[in-house]
């Protein structure tokens, strides 16, 4: 292990070179975390998609858990778009960064899980914007239910119904996605919760649309909202 390149939910990420010279992420658990470890090794173990990090093995380091995946390369969203509004400045790159984001999403989808923690820290961007989902921590099954009301997520990125502790759907993570696009067309991020102020873009009426209060009124197709957006990104503002 060399230095750590991130935190989990519950856990630090560090970049490490393998016996044979090769790179990898390494993430590191609290000693008590085993149980919650396990549950993530199961669901991203049988994964395989080029816009997600691959998990290669799990074990134990003086005791604490482990898992051991692939490296995605670059930075994290915010860090990659330090010139904003994104969708002004670096227009090409960012859109990029939504569809590959958007292909993950629709790949995890039918596998039938939900990544429950779309945020800026989970996207790792390239500096032409190709990029990669990553920290399935929180991933679970579709419409999981548990026995009291659990949240799941980051506040900002957070939909309604996570934020109640509902089980969570495909409307849940693309809320997030929702969010991520306003944030590159407003240049920070908006309040939902407040009529948006007039903008230009013809993605704004799609950041409306993702950021619906009620989850019946947003799309629940990952590949659908991936095609609008290339459609509208095409549209003269």
């Amino acid at each position: 292990m060399v230095r750590p390149i991130g935190r989990g939910s519950h856990s630090l990420v560090y970049f490490a070179v393998d016996a044979f010279g090769q790179p990898c992420a390494v993430k590191v658990f609290r000693p008590d975390m085993n149980a919650f470890a396990e549950r993530e090794f199961q669901h991203a173990s049988g994964l395989d998609h080029p816009r997600l990090a691959s998990m290669l093995g799990r074990g134990t380091l003086e005791d604490r858990p482990v898992l051991i995946s692939t490296l995605a390369r670059g930075e994290v969203l915010f860090s990659r778009y330090v010139r904003r509004p994104a969708l002004h400045t670096e227009r090409r790159a960012f859109l990029l960064t939504l569809a590959h984001l958007l292909d993950a999403l629709a790949y995890l989808h039918s596998c039938g899980l939900v990544h429950r923690d779309i945020k800026p820290e989970n996207i790792v961007v390239e500096p032409d914007g190709s990029a990669k989902l990553v920290d399935l921590d929180l991933a679970g099954p579709l419409l999981e239910a548990f026995p009291v009301p659990t949240r799941f997520g980051t506040a900002a990125f957070q939909s309604p119904e996570a934020a109640r502790g509902e089980p969570l759907g495909p409307e849940a993570d693309l809320y997030g996605v929702g969010m991520l696009l306003g944030w590159g067309i407003f240049g920070s991020l908006p309040d939902p919760t407040r009529p948006a102020p007039y903008h230009p873009d013809p993605l704004c009426s799609l950041y409306l649309t993702l950021t619906r209060r009620d989850p019946r009124q947003r799309p629940s197709d990952a590949a659908w909202v991936r095609a609008r957006i290339l459609k509208l990104s095409s549209v003269k503002s």
